[in-house]
């Protein structure tokens, strides 16, 4: 099942929560809907067998039925763009994992994806992200709009284990799910910690070349910015003491957005490699820049409460280079 790695632009859901599915005869439709009296968000609460809100998204829908019956249909009313499906089939037999294909009111939505008996709670957003090569931001199925009320279809179109097996298992249940994006205000974060360690630089840290930026010690949401030499592309992490929304730019171009949800540490990464010929090959808007050139690279953040540490470093530096 593929993970999520980019964030994108998002929609408020109307009312912040949708009600706990009622539960379901194998293979019948689910859904939950909107209503006024709906709880205030908790972090941890479950939908089904997958945690209500995880990484961003808010679980709004699911279905369930066995994989003898090859198919599982639930409803769904579309309040977001920025979407995103959870799927989990316990039960199948050991290293089988099922291909499944999605529909939206019988339609084909060209997404295919995978369901395996470990429940990951990773949600795989659907269509393009913004980030590389994905101006447009994130987007719904076909068939999707907000506003509508749509019948969602997974169909088990092949089983996989060291390869495609000729026929499908037929024992397991399968689990799937959509999940729309809310906003970082909205999102419920777990409870702060008493204590919190401060962020301490990775093993990157003192490779050649690195440098480690600071937050304002007075203001962690104050953009920091610092000049980097130019190699052949970069490697930037961003270490996190606090849940936060977390973006790097070079030259006012950004390269990296992220949102942390929790106080593990665990900061967004990216790395670009860039072609010889100096062409960027996963940013082409900073083909111009030219080995040995110098660039600007700013750090942001929105609503950090606590400190975070930048580690910037060229792809490629002189061994005897230190930043």
């Amino acid at each position: 099942m593929a993970l999520i790695a980019a964030l994108a632009t998002y929609v408020t859901i109307p009312g912040g929560e949708l009600a706990q599915p009622p539960k379901v005869a194998a293979g019948s439709a689910t859904s939950s809907a909107s209503t006024p009296a709906a709880p205030k968000p908790v972090a941890g609460r479950k939908v089904g067998p997958f945690t209500e809100y995880v990484r961003g998204y808010h679980v709004v829908a699911f279905g369930k039925a066995p994989v003898s019956s090859k198919k599982v249909e639930f409803t769904w009313a579309v309040n977001a763009t920025d979407v995103a499906f959870l799927t989990y089939c316990p039960g199948l037999p050991k290293d089988t994992s099922l291909d499944l294909k999605l529909a939206i009111n019988g339609s084909d939505a060209g997404y295919t994806t995978g369901c395996n008996s470990e429940l990951h709670n990773d949600p795989s957003p659907y269509g393009p992200r913004r980030g590389h090569g994905s101006p447009s931001g994130p987007t719904a199925p076909p068939g999707a709009s907000v506003g509508d009320t749509v019948t969602v279809t997974y169909t088990v179109s092949g089983a996989q284990r060291n390869g495609h097996l000729p026929t499908i298992p037929t024992e397991g249940t399968m689990y799937v799910a959509v999940a729309e994006k809310v906003p970082f205000t909205q999102y419920p974060l777990p409870p702060r910690p008493a204590k919190l360690a401060p962020p301490k630089p990775d093993g990157m840290a003192d490779e050649p070349g690195t440098k480690v930026m600071r937050s304002d010690p007075a203001d962690p949401n104050k953009p920091v910015t610092t000049r980097l030499t130019w190699h052949r592309g970069f490697d930037f992490t961003v270490v996190p003491q606090t849940p936060g929304m977390y973006q790097v730019s070079v030259n006012g171009m950004p390269v990296l957005g992220g949102e942390v949800y929790d106080y593990s540490g665990n900061g967004p990464n990216v790395s670009c490699q860039v072609k010889r010929t100096d062409k960027g090959s996963c940013l082409p808007q900073l083909e111009s820049v030219k080995d040995g050139d110098t660039v600007t690279v700013t750090v942001t953040a929105q609503h950090a409460t606590g400190p975070w540490l930048a580690e910037l470093r060229s792809e490629f530096q002189d061994p005897s280079a230190r930043g």
